[in-house]
């Protein structure tokens, strides 16, 4: 097992090694573990403090639906079932840079690493995402088609708290303060502050990395409140039609990351290597570069999701632009 893990290391998994390895292999300091956690905590709050929704969701997420489909995406009723996956794809690409989304984008860092010498690795790597994805997202659709209104982000209702806080919205809070702090304590895992409980299963199927990054973007969905995607899921779920909801929520979710799967393979592919090489020279760097990569966007989801979005309802108090 330890000249398996070894040869990984020399074929480009530095990584992903950063988090599974034993913790023997890279020696931070105590200094250089607290400025790496301190700068992605920090970027994660200042992201989340200068975040625009109106860009964001707006001018660039229903400028894409629009384009996409033609027309003004917020106008269309959904009444054909194959406009209705058009309109996926559009739901999916307008979700892309959304604050609901954004987040996918540091996936790109634990992924960066593994087999990235040759093409075949890096689709091998996507193709183990795209299952977690799929997985996660057809789930949540049977779920919709089976429970329908029964679910909180379908709930019209609100909480007698704050400005009358939203129940769909509480959904969101939760599901995504979660998935911040599944991300975070990656990054610390990562610095070697924390064990990993998983260490030993990732050694053994390194695909269950990938996977996994797939399962945490999946459930996204699950979270997102973005106008296009309610409407999406709304006639998905009140199709009744379990077939129909888990499809169309699955072709959004794959959507959601074909940017970031592109900025992947040009990354590893159309650098020739460079990067790869990067990472490899200093398995340290790959660590701190996963560390804080992580770390700065599950802070993002824990202070965005959880402090500023109550906030806006009169539930606490969060600075933003």
């Amino acid at each position: 097992m330890d000249q398996q893990v070894s040869r990984t290391s020399v074929s480009g998994s530095k990584l992903v090694e950063g988090l599974i390895a034993p913790e023997a292999t890279v020696n931070f300091s105590p200094a250089v573990r607290w400025v790496v956690l301190l700068a992605g905590i920090m970027v994660g709050l200042l992201i989340a403090v200068f975040w625009l929704p109106a860009i964001a969701d707006d001018a660039i997420g229903m400028n894409v639906a629009n384009t996409i489909l033609g027309t003004k995406a917020t106008s269309v009723t959904l009444t054909s079932v194959w406009f209705s996956f058009a309109f996926a794809i559009a739901v999916g690409l307008a979700n892309t840079f959304t604050a609901c989304n954004c987040v996918v984008f540091s996936c790109i860092a634990p992924l960066a690493g593994q087999k990235g010498q040759a093409k075949r690795g890096v689709w091998s790597l996507l193709m183990w995402m795209a299952i977690g994805v799929i997985v996660t997202t057809a789930i949540y659709g049977i779920a919709g088609a089976i429970l329908d209104r029964q679910l909180p982000s379908l709930s019209k209702a609100v909480l007698p708290i704050g400005s009358h806080f939203p129940v769909r919205l509480l959904q969101s809070t939760i599901v995504f303060v979660l998935l911040g702090i599944v991300l975070f304590y990656w990054g610390l895992v990562a610095l070697q502050l924390v064990k990993n409980p998983l260490k030993r299963l990732a050694e053994t199927r390194p695909w269950t990395v990938p996977l996994f990054l797939g399962i945490i973007t999946g459930c996204f969905s699950i979270g997102r409140p973005y106008p296009l995607f309610h409407t999406l899921f709304q006639y998905a779920a009140g199709s009744g039609n379990v077939a129909l909801s888990a499809t169309l929520m699955v072709i959004q979710g794959l959507c959601n990351i074909i940017v970031m799967a592109l900025l992947f393979v040009l990354l590893l592919s159309g650098t020739g290597g460079r990067v790869e090489r990067w990472i490899q020279v200093n398995p340290f760097r790959a660590r701190a570069f996963i560390a804080f990569s992580v770390i700065g966007g599950g802070m993002f989801l824990i202070a965005y999701w959880g402090i500023r979005l109550p906030a806006l309802f009169g539930i606490g108090w969060f600075p933003h632009l």
